[in-house]
Order: C-alpha cells, then sequence, then structure tokens
C-alpha cells in the first residue's frame, strides 16, 4: 500500500498481471470513472505518476500499461472503481503490438508495413543474435528466453530448481511451442528438496510433447543452468549461467548468463546439447510421473530448521529462490467446518446451493 492523496489510495494487485502491478483506488466507494468527480479523476491522474515511481522503486520494467474496466462488458468484476498500472516487460509476451487493443485479441495485431502475412499475424519479437553475458537485474534472461521459445522448433532446459513462480511466467510460451508442434525436454533435480512438486506437476501437465525428468541424485548436489532452444530457422540458442526457473532467477535476480549462438558459436552450442543428451538419458534420471509426484510429496520436508530456510550451507541464489517457498496453508477450524459441511452437502446429492 502507498498514499497517493487525500481522496485517493495506492495499492498492490493481489492478482499481479506482472512484477509491481498497482492499483489506484478512491477512498469514497464509487463504482466507474464516470461516477468519481472531477477532483477524484484528477486525483487519480496524479497518482499514476506516484505508482510509478513506487513500482520504479522495486523493478525495472520496460513500459507500462494503463487501464480501467466500465461495467461487465468492459470486463469489470470488482465495482469500485480502480485504475491499473501495469509494468511490462520486453519480451513477456511473444508480440506486444497493440497494447491495450488486446481487449479484443482478433484486433490486437495488426498488419506490420514490411509484412505480407494476413492481418492479424504476429510480429515476433527479434532475437537479439550477439553473443555475450546476460547480467540481471539491467539485463535479465525472462526477455531473451521468451523471443527465442517464441520462435522454437524445440527447447531443451536444465536446470537445478523449478519453482511455480518461473512456470508462470514460461508456461503460455511452452504451450504454444506444443500446440505448434514443437517439442519441450526438461531435466531437474531435487537437491535439499527446493524444487516444488506443484511446478513440476504443471510442467507434466503441459501434455504431449513435453518430457519432464528428474535426476535422483541421493544425496549428489544437481546444480546446471542452461536453456537451449532449436530455432524454426535451422539454428540454435542457448544461454548458461545461474539462472533457475523461478521468477527471481528469470527477471528481477542479481544473475549473469552468457548467449551463444549458433551461427557463431556451433561448437559451443553441440557441446551443449550433448551435456543435456548425457543428463537426460542418464540412469539415474527418471520420467515424473503421478507415482513419483506423490512420493516426493510424501518424503519432502522442509521444517523451520533445514538448510533451505536457515541458509545453512547453501549459497546465495539458493536462499534468494528459497524466499518464493511458502509454508503448506492448513485450513483453519471453520473452513474445516465449511468443508466438511460442503462435503456433505454433495454427499446428499446437491449440486447447488445458496451462501
Amino acid at each position: 500500500m502507498f498514499h497517493c492523496g487525500r481522496l485517493v489510495q495506492g495499492l498492490w494487485d493481489g492478482f499481479a498481471v506482472s512484477p509491481g502491478h498497482a492499483l489506484l483506488v478512491p477512498r469514497r466507494h464509487v463504482a466507474s470513472w464516470f461516477d468519481a468527480t472531477a477532483e477524484e479523476q484528477a486525483e487519480l491522474l496524479s497518482g499514476l505518476e506516484i505508482a510509478r515511481q513506487e513500482i520504479l522503486k522495486r523493478h525495472r520494467p520496460d513500459g507500462f500499461n494503463i487501464g480501467i474496466n466500465v461495467d461487465p462488458a468492459a470486463g469489470q468484476t470488482v465495482f469500485h472503481l480502480h485504475v491499473h498500472l501495469i509494468p511490462r516487460y520486453a519480451g513477456d509476451v511473444p508480440d506486444a503490438r497493440g497494447g491495450v487493443r488486446h481487449v479484443i485479441p482478433s484486433k490486437a495485431n495488426y498488419l506490420d508495413p514490411g509484412s505480407n502475412g494476413p492481418v492479424g499475424t504476429p510480429i515476433l519479437a527479434p532475437i537479439p543474435t550477439e553473443p555475450g553475458l546476460l547480467a540481471s537485474p539491467e539485463h535479465p534472461l525472462l526477455p531473451r528466453l521468451t523471443a527465442a521459445i517464441a520462435q522454437a522448433s524445440d527447447v531443451d532446459l536444465c536446470v537445478a530448481f523449478v519453482l511455480p513462480s518461473g512456470i508462470e511466467l514460461l508456461r503460455d510460451y511452452l504451450v504454444d511451442l506444443l500446440v505448434r508442434g514443437g517439442r519441450l525436454r526438461i531435466v531437474t533435480g531435487y537437491y535439499l528438496d527446493v524444487t516444488d512438486p506443484d511446478a513440476l506437476a504443471r510442467l507434466v501437465d503441459l501434455g504431449k510433447g513435453a518430457e519432464v525428468r528428474v535426476f535422483q541424485s541421493q544425496g549428489r548436489s544437481f546444480h546446471p543452468k542452461g536453456y537451449r532452444i532449436g530455432l524454426n530457422n535451422g539454428g540454435s540458442i542457448a544461454f548458461i549461467g545461474s539462472s533457475n526457473l523461478s521468477q527471481s532467477a528469470l527477471m528481477t535476480g542479481v544473475e549473469w548468463n552468457w548467449q551463444v549462438v549458433s551461427s557463431r558459436d556451433q561448437r559451443e552450442v553441440a557441446g551443449i546439447r550433448t551435456a543435456f543428451d548425457h543428463w537426460f538419458n542418464h540412469p539415474d534420471t527418471c520420467a515424473v510421473t503421478e507415482a513419483w509426484l506423490k512420493s516426493y510429496r510424501d518424503r519432502r520436508v522442509i521444517p523451520v530448521d533445514h538448510p533451505v530456510r536457515t541458509g545453512v550451507g547453501l549459497n546465495n541464489d539458493v536462499i534468494r529462490e528459497q524466499a518464493e517457498v511458502r509454508p503448506a496453508v492448513a485450513p483453519t477450524a471453520i473452513q474445516k467446518e465449511a468443508l466438511a459441511a460442503l462435503s456433505g452437502s454433495r454427499d446428499a446429492g446437491n449440486r447447488a446451493g445458496l451462501v
């Protein structure tokens, strides 16, 4: 929460579209922009700059969207006026062209002057192909990675840890890859129980074309971070460095990753592919199945004094990424009573109810 004025309060969106998503809300109950007074409207507009400065204290966005939904036909579901200020990051979608025009998706993309494709053909973000260091947070891995996956035929990911926040950032791109008939291979580890089983389940749920495997470390550290993308044009691009599959590692954390491209570094990219194949097909690597996930959930324990919590014996990237891990959520006594009543109602054959 942050102060925006006498009439307006600034909030952080509870269901953020992107890191730093902010809301400006009148203190007085008012349903929509057109019900607000001129003074309230003026303070909402001036509050946008205050919100922008608050976002810039915490994040490094490349742009912003400003939005207001008015009435159900325009998507309003909360009938108290709120103005969205949404930070945008280069590469956060395959084609950002059109911005707020995406309220009607078929009208969002319009013809590029140099394109001969039909109206609505996505204008894909160019992939920077110069090799070199990507030192985040100034130059995060995510925009390069998503731009490459959007134009990929096959993707190999070999990372030490997988967290839900990282899957959330890449999921739409991976789904698009598979819908286009592409192939996805992932091998990860579970050293010190850092990898989240829910994140693995989301990867498995991607379905046909996705192969998810885990290296059974037996207490042995498994700590690679490599991304190799085969492109539709026949080339390849790869990133090797310190970023695991988490929001902090891909966007906001202090990370170093090195980019190589097959047009210049053919031997290096081939070596990365060989190294990936080695661990993907290793005798100690197995497919992530429902049975394996259940076994992992049952034996995975992260007590308060575990190194994952305290940082003892862990290097900084593990500690930072584990800041995203939350304790298991347990229902309160009242919630347990409500759930039991709901279950009883269903067992009685009821399929609808009124609260």
